[in-house]
């Protein structure tokens, strides 16, 4: 018996050249983010049949009304820009892959056909002439690289006229299965209200710090900032952790929160953030679960002197949760005396740290 099956298909436009021109490692992490994001904003309980690089291949055998499908679509674009446009609020890295993720667009492609299926070992996935189509569907000359395209088996189906009833445009392409008629409708960006978190949390406590250090050193600031907020440097230098557990499939940015563990301690770290003011890059941290202490937080500033030299400063603010002198005297000599070695061991990572090799690993353009 045949059965019939509603096509989905979301692409990531810009995929392809944000790949080839900017930082593998962070360009994964984006769009494995962006991709789960779109997985997760799913409301008509489509299956998964492919992951491919920028594209979920997804279907399900429960045919949903078409203003279903036009909700689904908008709120998987809707998803997808909030996540782009976290990049832009909440973003620490400064690669390329990090500073153009803005440019990622989203593009749908939704068939109906038949649907059969092919087992290779534990694997079972869709197969048949309308898998191939939906795939060819891609492949257009639609004006746009953010758009909702129906397929003229969909509308059929639904038996819709979309010159009298939507806005969408008609068009065709001749593939290697023939002529397909399809419809289009550009999807404008949505207005989404991302966390204002940028100047929050990079607004440093009204006091005098605690702890200050500075120095001048021969660096590029994009490499020396990669330097301090890349976790997995983290052990490098900084001495008042003994680990840090985080997600490595994650990109390091305003908000994300890690664990820091110090002997028998764990507690819990924020990231402030970043911001760039005349040509300045800051960096910090704060948490709140440090015994004795309300709260614990350091900035690292850079400011560019030449394209090779750079002046780095680092401020460390606390104020205890205890009035006893004796305990607060031990607490102030514990933070100094480790900022005094991380400090030094920073500025010397990233004095002698060669160029090329950091060039190298974060791709900067």
């Amino acid at each position: 018996m045949k059965k019939s099956a509603l096509y989905f298909m979301p692409d990531i436009s810009g995929f392809t050249n944000f790949v080839q021109s900017t930082d593998i490692e962070h360009s994964k992490h984006i769009v494995s983010e962006l991709l789960e994001k779109l997985i997760d904003s799913d409301i008509i309980g489509l299956q998964i049949a492919e992951i491919e690089g920028d594209a979920l291949f997804m279907y399900t055998l429960n045919i949903p009304s078409f203003s279903t499908i036009i909700a689904q679509s908008q709120k998987m674009l809707e998803a997808f820009t909030y996540e782009i446009e976290k990049y832009e609020t909440q973003r620490i890295c400064q690669c390329g892959a990090c500073m153009s993720a803005s440019n990622l667009k989203l593009k749908f492609v939704v068939h109906y056909g038949e649907i059969a299926f092919m087992r290779v070992k534990h694997i079972v996935k869709p197969y048949g002439t309308d898998v191939i189509k939906t795939h060819r569907l891609l492949k257009n000359s639609i004006p746009s690289n953010q758009y909702l395209l129906i397929s003229s088996e969909l509308a059929e189906f639904y038996k819709i006229n979309f010159d009298e009833e939507l806005a969408f445009e008609e068009s065709k392409e001749e593939y290697d299965l023939g002529l397909a008629k399809y419809f289009y409708k550009n999807f404008i960006k949505p207005k989404i209200e991302t966390p204002k978190l940028a100047n929050q949390l990079t607004q440093k406590p009204k006091t005098p710090p605690n702890l200050e250090y500075s120095t001048i050193l021969n660096a590029k600031i994009v490499n020396a900032f990669n330097i301090i907020t890349d976790f997995s440097m983290r052990a490098l230098w900084y001495k008042l952790v003994d680990k840090l557990l985080y997600d490595e499939l994650r990109i390091n940015r305003i908000g994300m929160r890690h664990n820091c563990i110090s002997g028998s301690s764990i507690y819990k770290v924020d990231t402030l953030g970043s911001k760039e003011d005349n040509g300045q890059l800051v960096y910090g941290e704060k948490t709140e679960d440090i015994e004795y202490l309300k709260t614990y937080s350091y900035y690292m500033s850079l400011n560019s002197i030449s394209p090779n030299e750079i002046h780095l400063q680092a401020e460390v603010f606390f104020d205890f949760s205890t009035e006893e002198i004796r305990i607060q005297n031990q607490v102030q000599n514990m933070i100094k005396n480790a900022w005094q070695d991380s400090f030094e061991r920073l500025s010397k990572l990233i004095s002698h740290m060669r160029i090329e090799a950091i060039e190298n690993e974060f791709k900067i353009n």
